[in-house]
């Protein structure tokens, strides 16, 4: 019995077969490649635009806790950070239309946590502390890669969010600290974190809610926040917010310390996150 030869491939054949396994070999290798130096996914779930002045020093935590997310969930996560305190970064950072710190997330800074009632805004811009805090990131970022672009609030849709929760407080933490906030809008605008006249920082945020809801009922607005500043007793510089002529809210060092900046700069920061709250609540 003759033996059962196979024909040889044609020519043509033979070299795609061998072509395809040259592809395959590249592919895998590339892919171990890219696994081992973190290289970014093709198509991630959520690609993340950190607009930070890294050349600072002064944001390193928030650079940390991008990288760090960025990493755990390599597959998932794109991460492209502007420094904006060098040249080119800066230049980047204009162009893309932005004029302070802002954390962009599948096209947005503007997100909503939570719904109904108890629905929240959260504006990634600033340095962490002033409008945001990494309990916010976290949330945002969580539900972003849950579902992608699921928390993104447009302009429109945050107005009558807004509308929701004119003027409250609520408790809250600060880096495992109690804190007691003011939400004007639904947003965190003040956030108490030391006792100040004999009362708690929930004491304090109660009291400048009430104050609050009875100037935002005479028809308060925008042009009516000013910046203080003084000293306690003691001697210790203060910052603090006025709506007309009422104070609102005293900055001290606890409060500052979120921020990091003096008291009386910090108060700048208070009275700016009153004022957008009010711009989106129309006054």
């Amino acid at each position: 019995m003759r033996p059962n030869y196979a024909a040889p491939a044609p020519r043509g054949v033979a070299r795609r077969t061998a072509f395809r396994s040259l592809l395959w070999l590249m592919a895998a290798f590339l892919a171990a490649v890219g696994a081992a130096t973190g290289a970014q996914p093709a198509q991630p779930k959520v690609r993340i635009v950190g607009y930070i002045n890294v050349s600072s020093g002064c944001q390193t935590e928030t650079v940390k806790f991008l990288r760090d997310f960025a990493a755990k969930h390599r597959r998932d996560v794109h991460l492209e950070i502007v420094d904006f305190g060098s040249a080119a970064g800066q230049r980047r950072w204009r162009a893309d239309g932005y004029n302070c710190e802002t954390i962009v997330i599948n096209g947005s800074n503007q997100f909503q946590l939570g719904s109904g009632a108890s629905a929240r805004i959260v504006v990634l811009k600033m340095p962490e502390g002033v409008r945001w805090t990494f309990s916010d990131l976290a949330a945002v970022l969580a539900q972003e890669l849950r579902a992608p672009r699921s928390t993104i609030l447009s302009d429109a849709a945050a107005k009558k969010v807004a509308q929701r929760k004119p003027v409250a407080w609520q408790k809250g933490t600060w880096k495992g600290k109690p804190v007691g906030e003011v939400v004007v809008g639904a947003q965190t605008v003040f956030r108490f974190s030391g006792r100040f006249d004999g009362k708690s920082p929930v004491q304090r945020a109660q009291e400048a809610a009430a104050i609050l809801k009875r100037l935002y009922a005479n028809k308060a607005g925008v042009g009516d926040v000013r910046v203080l500043r003084g000293v306690t007793k003691e001697g210790s510089p203060v910052g603090a917010v006025a709506l007309g002529d009422e104070i609102v809210g005293v900055v001290t060092e606890p409060e500052a310390e979120i921020i990091n900046r003096p008291p009386q700069v910090a108060a700048q920061f208070w009275a700016f996150n009153l004022r957008e709250a009010l711009r989106l609540l129309g006054r």
